[in-house]
């Protein structure tokens, strides 16, 4: 059998931005701004012509993406993608003008896939046949339901006989009598040998039509073989999660994926720079490599540089014509004193304050994040649009809060240290009671015996870099040439102990606990056995 796609450590990533300030600062600075968000990471497989593959997994596990890379719709970051032949993709709405009519669409997607005026008219009445739409045919895609889009899509794309065939929850829509009529079709494509991957969430339909499962978790290929071997697993998986309560299961979905895509492709980056490319290579030649490598480093810095520097002139140019119009027009300060009186506040403000002192937040309440990862939401509501993402222990200031009877929680209006704003979930939030510092340090030394104590080394914090004091078995952590904490590496005692003397975490996240003194955070990391590895102190954030 021959090779019809092949990915070799495919990774897309993607950038999170909060505002279009953040956009414009993308696009200017030369290495980019925001959030780096990696939808799929480090993809290896290979699909056989005649390989009928199964994509699994639960929402947010990035199938989609991955079928939008194999259909050639978005390049990937890294990694080499190689498709024989011409693929289609297969989605709810998938390249429909919702302006133009199912017809229109019809001729548009196929000239953009190469046939002629010629070809098109010749397919065109079976295309229509198949959707089996009506006289909606000609009427605009904006007023088609869900299910009469994926008829017209499915109907574009299994007519122009492609090479491998991506179909993405497709058949999640429609009556029966169309999915029965789009899995015969997918058979005869079948017995052609095609290549077709199949995504879905219908495990039935899966082990009906395929005979292969790629199941993604996180971003990653959890695992790939046969329906036999994967399917079982996947099932098994799925009932563990359902038992899972709503937070946790959106938790599980929403947060995992960066944090862990984002490691690894870390973890990858520094082994490629290491041993294995370098393994058996003469030391002058891995000196060449690294420094060609250097080379074009730099070259694609200056390129980047000078791209922005264009755009930064560009709208520069806008901006001061625009200004300069204004000014002629007297759109601009003139110069003149602006005698109006200050307007009264509106009736709709007095009720936002009111609404505020009801809900009882003050400006200075700070909330910690206490789940491993949680989204910031748009609006105060499950569905929103996500706008970024908050990891366990990161500090935010709340401005408001709102009540969403629909769902029966609480929602918080949150701000991080650089003014970026959101919404959380008051269930992933934690509002921790603070300790005196000199009396959490003195318990800390008196159990475990530091050497430094603690009140030897907290001095050292807000120190110039250079003027701090070296400790063995201390390091220390810098933020603007000023240490902003250490970290003591321990072998002794254990969670237990602490929390004997000192009570109970404020936060607490598998081998993580954290303590809330009144300037410092005491951050302690245990093995799995719960013996203390680490004690780390540093400054509270200041928001």
């Amino acid at each position: 059998m021959s090779q019809s796609v092949i990915f070799e450590n495919v990774t897309k990533k993607y950038k999170m931005h909060y505002s279009n300030t953040d956009r414009i600062k993308d696009i200017l600075l030369p290495n980019g701004y925001g959030e780096d968000f990696y939808a799929l990471q480090n993809i290896n497989f290979t699909a056989e012509k005649g390989d009928v593959i199964g994509v699994i997994g639960v929402n947010g596990a990035g199938k989609s993406t991955l079928s939008n890379l194999i259909a050639g719709i978005v390049p990937p970051t890294s990694g080499k993608i190689e498709v024989k032949g011409q693929s289609s993709l297969i989605a709810i709405a998938a390249g429909l003008n919702n302006q133009l009519t199912g017809r229109e669409n019809i001729e548009l997607k196929c000239l953009m896939l190469g046939f002629n005026k010629k070809e098109i008219r010749a397919l065109m009445p079976e295309i229509i046949e198949f959707a089996d739409i009506g006289k909606f045919i000609d009427q605009p895609v904006k007023k088609y339901s869900s299910g009469m889009k994926s008829r017209l899509g499915f109907a574009i794309s299994v007519n122009i006989d492609p090479d491998v065939l991506v179909i993405d929850e497709a058949l999640s829509v429609g009556d029966q009598t169309f999915t029965d009529k789009c899995l015969d079709k997918m058979n005869e494509f079948k017995e052609k040998g095609k290549t077709i991957f199949f995504i879905s969430h219908s495990i039935g339909q899966v082990k009906k039509f395929c005979h292969k499962a790629l199941w993604l978790e996180a971003g990653e290929v959890r695992a790939f073989g046969t329906i036999e071997e994967i399917v079982p697993q996947y099932e098994k998986f799925l009932k563990e999660f359902k038992k899972m309560s709503k937070e946790e299961q959106k938790n599980f979905k929403q947060l995992v994926l960066e944090k862990r895509s984002k490691l690894q492709e870390q973890e990858s980056q520094t082994a490629e720079e290491n041993t294995p490319k370098t393994k058996g290579v003469p030391d002058d030649k891995v000196a060449q490599l690294r420094q060609d490598r250097k080379e074009r480093r730099k070259k694609n810095a200056y390129a980047r540089i000078a791209k922005r520097t264009i755009l930064v002139l560009a709208l520069l140019v806008v901006v001061l014509g625009g200004a300069g119009f204004a000014v002629k027009s007297g759109g601009l300060f003139d110069g003149k004193t602006d005698n109006t009186k200050t307007a009264e506040p509106s009736q709709a403000h007095v009720q936002h304050q009111k609404k505020n002192k009801a809900a009882n937040v003050k400006d200075d309440h700070i909330r910690y994040i206490k789940v491993p990862s949680a989204y910031i939401h748009a609006k105060p509501n499950m569905d929103s649009e996500p706008v970024g993402m908050a990891y366990f222990g990161q500090a935010y200031k709340v401005q408001k809060s709102q009540h969403d009877k629909s769902e029966g929680l609480d929602w918080l209006k949150v701000t991080d240290k650089k003014s970026r704003e959101g919404w959380v979930s008051s269930k992933t939030v934690a509002y921790p009671k603070e300790l005196k510092d000199d009396k959490v340090a003195k318990k800390l030394d008196k159990l475990i015996g530091f050497s430094p104590s603690l009140k030897e080394a907290i001095p050292m914090i807000g120190k110039q870099k250079g003027e701090k004091k070296p400790f063995d078995y201390t390091n220390y952590s810098f933020k603007d040439g000023h240490v902003n904490g250490f970290t003591i590496n321990l072998r002794e005692s254990s969670i237990s102990d602490v929390k004997k003397v000192l009570g109970k975490p404020q936060l607490k996240q598998k081998d993580k606990f954290i303590y809330h003194g009144e300037k410092y955070e005491f951050i302690l990391t245990t093995f799995k056995d719960g013996t203390i590895n680490q004690l780390t102190v540093k400054k509270r954030p200041s928001l």
